[in-house]
């Protein structure tokens, strides 16, 4: 009994060592008239139990995003031009059955939305599509790069430390227009 017990505890911890840690992928860039669009997905974002666990019980789950556009000098210090913070909120409404998602970009709310399908929810959660996000003027797209990292949660090392649980920067270089 007590070899089963204290094998059923190891699969847990190894299974949990062995997750996919989140990422961002498909980020791209795009340059037009003036303006950047950004497009990207955080993925492996609710493989982690806490994340969906918290978000059925009622506890709000956020995301948080860093967004930086910056020219590229090589062997010098790089030029940030911008810099833009998405957060992503969502609760659960036992009452109703639903979820609750709201959007800030800036500390701005953009929109509110409501679902009732959990698949759903992760899937908007976890993509950011903005057009226009940042304004580079006359300058030229080739020389700019584009990186962003999600936070995801906050926890507690020995119930005292904070912890952010985030993750790497994903860097591209912003394209031009595409020819129609």
């Amino acid at each position: 009994m007590r070899k089963s017990v204290l094998a059923g505890v190891l699969f847990l911890v190894a299974a949990a060592a062995f997750a996919a840690d989140p990422e961002i992928d498909g980020l791209t860039a795009t340059a037009a008239n003036g303006k950047v669009s950004i497009q990207f997905r955080l993925a492996h974002a609710f493989e982690r139990p806490e994340t969906s666990q918290g978000l059925q019980s009622g506890v709000p789950t956020s995301f948080g995003y860093v967004i930086e556009i910056y020219r590229d000098r090589p062997n010098w210090f790089d030029e940030r031009i911008a810099r833009s913070h998405i957060e992503v909120i969502a609760t659960f409404n036992s009452v109703t059955r639903e979820y609750l998602m709201n959007y800030r970009r800036d500390r701005r709310l953009v929109r509110s939305e409501t679902f009732s399908d959990l698949a759903a929810l992760e899937q908007r959660m976890t993509t950011i599509d903005e057009a226009d996000l940042f304004d580079i003027g006359r300058r030229r797209p080739w020389k700019l790069r584009v990186r962003a990292k999600a936070d995801l949660m906050r926890g507690w090392l020995l119930y005292v430390v904070p912890w952010e649980i985030s993750t790497r920067w994903r860097t591209v270089r912003v394209t031009g227009e595409q020819a129609k």
